[in-house]
C-alpha cells in the first residue's frame, strides 16, 4: 500500500500513490540502474549557473553532514558526505538494496533498511559504516522510520500482523512492540522532539491522512483532512511545525503545518514531483527534500517557508532520502 512510498525514488512516487488510492499493495520500487563510477567530491559540486526552478550553487550552503540514498554505484546504497561535498563515502556497498538512512540523535549511528537477507529488514551501523547489524528478522517487510529523541528506541512499520502497523523496539532490536493495533494501515511515523508524541500516516478514516498520538499510542488525533494523500510527517526540531507530503493540489508537493494541524502551507509549488521524506536542519530554519524538477531525482534544500530552493546534488543517478546530521 502507500507504506511502500517510504524512502523510494521520486520516479516511482506517482505510481505508488495511485495504487494506494485504489487500495492495492504497491511492490517495493527499485530505482533505475546506472553503471557510472561514483563521482569524487569535486565532481559532485555544482556550478553557479541558475535554471528556471532552483538556484544551483557549489555545495557548502549546508552545514554538517548529509546521509542519503543513491543508485549511482549500480544499486541503492547509503552514502554520506560533508555539506561542502567533500568526504563522499559509500557506507554500505552491498549488492542488495540498502536505503532509508536515519541519523541517531547523537550522530554516532545510522539506522537503515536492507533487503540483503531476502526481504526488507531494519539494520543499524556506526556512522562510518562499520558494525552493520540486523535488528529485525521477520518473513514480512520491516521498514525503518527513525529514532526516539533519546536514541534508545527505533520506530518501524511492518505488515507482520496482516496489515501495516507501527512498531517500536529498543535500539538493540529487543522489545519489538505493536503500538497501533488497528484494522487500518498505520505507518510512516515520526517522533516529536520532546518524545511525548508520534505523528504518523493512517487510512483509518478513508484516504491516507496525518495523525498524531501520544508516544504510548493513546489519544490518536487526525491533523489533516484533504481529498488527496497526506503522508510522511516530519517534526521540526523545535517542535513547532510538521512537514509532510501531499498530492491534494494535483501533484506531489511538500507542505508544512503547525504541530496542531493548523496553517497548512504548500512549500514547493512546482509542477514536477517534489516529495517527502523531508529533513529539517537542526535549527529548524531549512528543509532538505527530493525533487525530479531537473529531469531526475536530486536533493534540494530550501528555507522553512519554501523560499530559496537550491539543488545540492547533480548526478545522472537518483539521489534521494536525505537526512541531516544532528
Amino acid at each position: 500500500m502507500y507504506h511502500n512510498l517510504f524512502r523510494i525514488t521520486l520516479l516511482c512516487t506517482a505510481i505508488a500513490i495511485i495504487l494506494a488510492a485504489c487500495g492495492t499493495p504497491a511492490p517495493t520500487a527499485k530505482a533505475p540502474i546506472f553503471t557510472e563510477a561514483v563521482p569524487t567530491a569535486t565532481e559532485i559540486a555544482l556550478t553557479n549557473t541558475p535554471d528556471e526552478t532552483a538556484t544551483q550553487v557549489v555545495l557548502g550552503v549546508v552545514p554538517g553532514r548529509i546521509v542519503f540514498q543513491s543508485n549511482r554505484g549500480g544499486d541503492k546504497e547509503i552514502y554520506v558526505m560533508n555539506g561542502d561535498g567533500s568526504g563522499l563515502t559509500n557506507l554500505t556497498d552491498n549488492p542488495a538494496d540498502d536505503d532509508a538512512p536515519f541519523w541517531s540523535p547523537d550522530g554516532k549511528r545510522i539506522a537503515f533498511q536492507s533487503s540483503r537477507d531476502g526481504n526488507s529488514e531494519v539494520y543499524v551501523m556506526n556512522a562510518n559504516g562499520s558494525n552493520q547489524t540486523r535488528l529485525t528478522d521477520n518473513p514480512t517487510d520491516d521498514a525503518v522510520d527513525g529514532w526516539s529523541p533519546d536514541g534508545k528506541r527505533i520506530l518501524f512499520h511492518t505488515n507482520r500482523d496482516g496489515n501495516y502497523e507501527i512498531y517500536m523496539m529498543n535500539a538493540d532490536g529487543s522489545g519489538q512492540t505493536n503500538l497501533t493495533n488497528s484494522s487500518a494501515d498505520d505507518d510512516i511515523p515520526d517522533w516529536s522532539p520532546d518524545g511525548t508524541k508520534i505523528a504518523f500516516t493512517s487510512d483509518r478514516d478513508g484516504n491516507p491522512e496525518i495523525y498524531v498520538m501520544n508516544a504510548d499510542s493513546s489519544n490518536p488525533v487526525r491533523l489533516t483532512n484533504s481529498p488527496g494523500n497526506d503522508l510522511f510527517p516530519n517534526w521540526s526540531p523545535d517542535g513547532a511545525r510538521i512537514a509532510f507530503f501531499s498530492d491534494r493540489d494535483g501533484n506531489e508537493e511538500l507542505y508544512s503545518m503547525n504541530a496542531d494541524g493548523s496553517n497548512q502551507v504548500n512549500l514547493t509549488n512546482n509542477p514536477a514531483g517534489d516529495a517527502a521524506p523531508a529533513s529539517w536542519s537542526p535549527d529548524s530554519t531549512k528543509i532538505m527534500f527530493g525533487s525530479d524538477r531537473n529531469g531526475n531525482p536530486e536533493i534540494y534544500v530550501m528555507d522553512a517557508d519554501g523560499s530559496d530552493q537550491t539543488r545540492l546534488t547533480d548526478n545522472p543517478a537518483d539521489d534521494v532520502s536525505p537526512d541531516w546530521s544532528p
